[in-house]
């Protein structure tokens, strides 16, 4: 099994205005790992995958995802939203 992480998030800042959603958050995910993100409305699920994809770039802290920085993959992660 590799240990090297497949996503490693590490202190990461982001906030709207002066509202901090993520505050110095940190998690690593290896393969084979499972991974779900609950919370109530507003508690930052969704800007949580925005960092992740790259579609928003973090305030302070580093992302990087199969070692490169999020948005650098080449359509090799996939994201499907949900409308309701």
């Amino acid at each position: 099994m590799n240990s090297e992480s497949v996503i490693s998030f590490k202190d990461v800042t982001f906030g709207y205005g002066q509202h901090k959603v993520l505050d110095e958050a940190s998690f690593e995910i290896f393969s084979g790992d499972y991974l779900a993100v609950i919370g109530p409305n507003g508690g930052g699920k969704t800007t949580l995958l925005k960092l992740l994809l790259g579609l928003i770039d973090p305030q302070a802290g580093n992302i990087e995802i199969l070692g490169m920085p999020p948005g650098k993959h080449g359509g090799r992660i996939g994201y499907m939203p949900q409308y309701t």
